[in-house]
């Protein structure tokens, strides 16, 4: 599941913009190793977090056990209207400027391919948890595939005819780097994902661990090799929508390069199906704490679905996609989600440990959880002082969440 969400449009949306902010391959290598670090930092607190609270809502039930419910309560309504609309609203752009690509259709059809998209995997969704299992291995499969393909015909590319010039080194300023610090993390977004689904995970102890850890190490690893890749194929410094087209045309001749636009849009239908299949879990949370009309969110245990919530999912990402561009979605819900995230591991440092052997234990406490802290910390300021509009008005709609919060949590 982490592999199929996280690899998905970001990778290859992202690697133009990042050298074109940074300005050399060392620095886009720094900026890619540090989000690595973040990511890895926080999966270790969300492994005990989710070992420990295996229910379905992740974020929503760690931030309720330690913080209250007033707290999840404004996380869940973030959730509802900021990130996990955000989330699916970009990766449907994404995909549809991939589409576009391969059919030939016009970009004026861009808006209506993503809301297709999102509508599409909604669809998907419905047909129950088995069906979506399906998606997600066959399109980490292929993601998997596509990785070792790219990256070893842009390493014998490169052995015959070296570029001359990577990229040349520019000013740094907040404005410059928060655009590439919010893709990088949308590249990475979507790995806490696993822990709402952590009540549906079999022996969840041992399972939750592995699969975080290991899925966020390998999805690092894949970022720096494809992003070397692209570099080394001359086709960083082009255009961030069809960025895959153009270097697969460089590497395997104007033929394939619809073959590797084909690529990128699997990728997409992984990360798709994952965020479809993952948000709803927190409403459904929500309605078991009377937080949200229960009539509406009514989970088929049989099937695992929840209608009501995939339907509203699926429409406030409609909203979005036809109302803001890719960057303009990613700058409205990156700040918030950085903010929940890092408020929900510091759950780590409020609640007592505990004893129970079979509860994962991050190693090294409370180091990663500092880290993690600092790190998100930083990334906060950053995006304020880089993309203060779209910051401002994302955290103005979480804020509306806590006088909402006194009209529907009852004393």
């Amino acid at each position: 599941m982490i592999v199929a969400e996280v690899v998905g449009v970001g990778i290859f949306l992202t690697p133009a913009a990042m050298m074109r902010a940074l300005g050399t391959i060392e620095r886009a290598l720094v900026l890619w190793g540090a989000m690595a670090a973040l990511t890895f930092a926080g999966a270790l607190c969300y492994a005990e977090l989710a070992t420990r609270f295996p229910r379905a809502g992740g974020t929503y039930v760690y931030l309720e056990e330690a913080f209250g419910r007033r707290c999840a309560f404004v996380y869940g309504w973030m959730s509802l209207l900021v990130m996990d609309p955000g989330l699916t609203a970009a990766l449907g752009i994404g995909g549809a400027q991939y589409l576009i690509v391969v059919t030939g259709a016009s970009p004026t059809w861009q808006i209506a391919i993503a809301i297709g998209l999102i509508i599409g995997f909604a669809s998907l969704t419905l047909l129950g948890i088995r069906v979506s299992a399906r998606v997600l291995r066959w399109t980490a499969a292929a993601k998997l595939a596509a990785v070792g393909l790219f990256v070893g015909s842009a390493i014998v590319q490169w052995i015959g005819n070296p570029p001359s010039q990577i990229a040349v080194a520019v000013p740094l300023t907040p404005a410059v780097v928060a655009p590439a610090v919010i893709a990088a993390f949308f590249a990475f977004g979507g790995w806490w994902d696993l822990g709402r689904m952590s009540e549906e995970v079999e022996t969840p102890s041992r399972t939750l661990p592995r699969a975080m850890l290991g899925g966020v190490a390998l999805v690092a690893a894949i970022y720096v090799l494809i992003s070397v890749a692209l570099i080394l194929g001359g086709s960083a410094a082009g255009s961030d929508e069809a960025l895959v087209t153009l270097a697969g045309a460089r590497l395997f001749g104007a033929a394939a390069s619809r073959v590797l636009a084909v690529i990128v849009v699997t990728a997409v239908a992984g990360s798709l199906a994952a965020v479809m299949l993952g948000a709803p879990r927190v409403y459904i949370a929500m309605a078991r704490d009377d937080l949200f009309p229960a009539r509406v969110l009514r989970f088929d245990e049989r099937r695992g679905v929840a209608v009501g919530a995939t339907l509203i999912q699926a429409s406030l990402a409609s909203l979005l996609a036809a109302l803001g561009t890719f960057n303009q979605i990613l700058g409205f819900f990156v700040p918030g989600a950085v903010f929940c995230l890092g408020l929900s591991a510091a759950a780590v440092l409020v609640l007592p440990r505990a004893a129970d052997p079979r509860i994962f234990r991050a190693p090294l406490h409370p180091l990663p959880i500092l880290f993690f802290l600092v790190l998100i910390v930083a990334m906060i300021v950053l995006f304020a002082a880089g993309q203060p509009r779209e910051t401002t008005i994302g955290a103005a709609i979480i804020a509306l969440g806590l006088p909402v919060s006194y009209l529907v949590i009852r004393r």
